[in-house]
């Protein structure tokens, strides 16, 4: 079984399940759903710390906490007409953004063009700055997954064990890495996860990512994702924003994320998930558990 959760006194029978807010910060749709969920079924959330409403969830966090939030570290900016620039430098030949100034559009660009300690220097600059807002951070995560691609993973790492906090972090055989599609060098993301000791470092079994579907009513979508869910940790995250004309000019995936929203502001999904003996917990439970 998953040794971290043996460390924390759960069993190899045990479905233990994080209910992940993603984005919060990135508008002010997504605040207000972000929060509403937190307080309904939602166990933790992440901020776009350069994002234009990051200030604002910091506000409704010190206005409404104690939250279980984290850095949602970020190095790719993928809208169209709504971006945000790097916190940690400007320098064009840095590799860290585009001929706009903004951070690249996609994983593809970030990877290729952004050197790893220039990626490092920026996930710490992002951390500083949550940190330094005074937002008690209770662990970090990777916007659109890219700070996790094999290119940054241990500088992530590194950074996890620098200041003390839980990451994102999903410890998934070959094949399902594989069957995701989601990492294009495999063998250099399980080398990089091989050095994690799971007794010591918190690691997820399974990741439930693909949840941006098209659909305006979600709450038997859940039920049925948290339903089949197996033994051992798992992590589903969502992305939560009221709609809108402010959501609907930004993304196109605005009718989702609503539905996200109106599925999970209320206690609803968090009964279902008590009532099929699963345990919920956040990402404050397991930096909790590695202090001890």
């Amino acid at each position: 079984m998953n040794p971290f959760l043996k460390k924390m006194g759960y069993t190899e029978d045990d479905r233990v399940l994080i209910t992940h807010v993603d984005d919060m910060g990135f508008c002010h749709a997504a605040n207000v759903a972000s929060l509403a969920c937190l307080q309904g079924s939602a166990s933790c959330a992440s901020i776009i710390v350069n994002a234009p409403w990051f200030r604002e969830a910091v506000a409704m966090c010190e206005e409404h906490g104690p939250l279980d939030i984290g850095v949602h570290l970020t190095v790719t900016s993928e809208y169209g007409h709504y971006r945000w620039p790097p916190m940690s430098t400007r320098d064009a030949s840095s590799g860290l953004m585009d001929a706009e100034g903004y951070l690249w559009h996609s994983v593809r660009d970030a990877v290729k063009h952004i050197p790893e300690s220039i990626a490092e220097a920026e996930m710490r600059a992002q951390i500083d700055t949550a940190l330094a807002s005074g937002l008690p951070i209770t662990h970090i995560d990777a916007h659109m997954g890219t700070v996790v691609h094999p290119r940054f993973i241990r500088s992530y790492l590194s950074l996890a064990r620098e200041y003390a906090i839980p990451a994102f972090l999903p410890y998934l055989a070959k094949e399902r890495l594989e069957q995701m599609r989601q990492v294009d060098d495999t063998d250099t993301m399980l080398a990089a996860l091989e050095e994690v000791d799971r007794a010591e470092v918190p690691t997820l079994d399974e990741i439930l990512i693909d949840t941006l579907v098209p659909m305006t009513d979600k709450s038997q979508f859940y039920r049925d994702l948290i339903g089949a869910i197996k033994p051992g940790l798992t992590h589903l995250l969502f992305h939560p924003a009221v709609d809108g004309d402010e959501l609907g000019a930004i993304t196109g995936t605005h009718a989702s994320r609503n539905a996200d929203y109106l599925a999970w502001q209320g206690p609803g999904l968090r009964n279902y998930i008590a009532d099929a003996g699963i345990h919920l917990i956040g990402y404050r439970e397991l930096q909790n558990a590695m202090e001890t």
